[in-house]
């Protein structure tokens, strides 16, 4: 035999194709119901888009994109998420036409590339389910994502889910929050892993989500980012709150949850399973009422959510299991 599948990448067989497929119809049934339109966006980028919108000093920008240079001197980058790209196409075609207080809402179902070290259910490439509601402040819209994605993980017995809920504040609050963690952590900052020891100066706010053992107990003694809150922010982390309890959608607070990405304001969350070891997310999301104005639009709050869909196969399968 001469060539296998590079590392990090699956092939899916005939037998397993179904699933596949019952999923990407159970998401799209869902999207309509919704009232989501599916977009479809290439597959690669101007390298740029993903750096300025991830973030510079992330992993994602750091480690994992897959970035070449086509013949003509361009860089340009496989999709290494999906929101970014959502939003080039939002502005670049106009999506939100002449009225600005319409709110446009799209879903995607598309190969995300990263390279990353190959684990159960996650690898080099990944199948993303994704949806983002642009256009409004309102934290019934956060609410409305969650319960979606809620909808999916249920339809498709990928169960027990447990969300984890925080905010992570805008650029009103941020730096005063930054400010304190480094702060209070600084008298350690020896005993923190290298990638922590690099992310105190660059991405202080990855601190609090490292896996590192000893990295965990030192955050212990982190200050808890939603009790420095600007009032807008605190109010809508309320507002959100009260409307998933209306919901009957249970949660629980977690000052852990920042996500991996620069552009997240105000609400992040992770949906997780209970059983899939250390890489226990199937997907998350959150608010980022800056990128569209970061990417040259006007001032317009949006928000959004990745699941990854071989993790939730992996979840179906352990709940079909027990």
């Amino acid at each position: 035999m001469l060539y296998r599948r590079p590392r990090g990448v699956n092939d899916i067989l005939p037998d397993e194709v179904g699933r596949w497929q019952q999923a990407e119809a159970t998401f799209r049934e869902l999207c309509r119901l919704y009232r989501y339109e599916e977009i479809r966006t290439p597959m690669f980028e101007e390298t740029d888009l993903f750096v300025r919108a991830v973030g510079e000093d992330t992993d994602i920008v750091g480690k994992e994109m897959y970035t070449f240079e086509d013949r003509g001197g361009r860089s340009l980058t496989l999709r290494a998420e999906g929101t970014a790209p959502v939003i080039r196409a939002y502005l670049e075609n106009s999506l939100q036409g002449q009225d600005r207080e319409r709110l446009v809402k799209l879903y995607y179902i598309a190969p995300v590339f990263r390279y990353d070290r190959p684990q159960a259910g996650r690898y080099r490439q990944h199948l993303q389910c994704g949806v983002e509601a642009i256009g409004s402040p309102e934290a019934a819209v956060d609410a409305e994502i969650i319960l979606l994605s809620m909808h999916f993980f249920e339809q498709l017995n990928a169960v027990p889910v447990t969300l984890r809920l925080n905010s992570v504040g805008c650029p009103a609050c941020q730096p005063e929050y930054v400010k304190a963690l480094k702060s209070q952590i600084a008298p350690q900052l020896e005993q923190l892993c290298h990638d922590c020891q690099r992310r105190y100066n660059t991405n202080p706010l990855r601190l609090l989500d490292c896996k590192n053992e000893t990295c965990q107990a030192i955050m212990q003694q982190a200050p808890v980012l939603r009790d420095m809150l600007c009032p807008d922010c605190a109010e809508h982390f309320a507002q959100l709150q009260q409307t998933l309890d209306v919901l009957d959608v249970p949660y629980t607070l977690d000052p852990t949850i920042v996500r991996g990405l620069d552009y997240y304001t105000k609400t992040a969350f992770e949906f997780k399973v209970p059983g899939l070891g250390a890489q226990d997310s199937i997907g998350g999301g959150g608010r980022y009422d800056k990128l569209v104005e970061q990417f040259g639009g006007p001032p317009t709050p949006a928000v959004g959510v990745g699941i990854g869909l071989e993790r939730v196969l992996i979840a179906q399968e352990v709940a079909n299991a027990t």
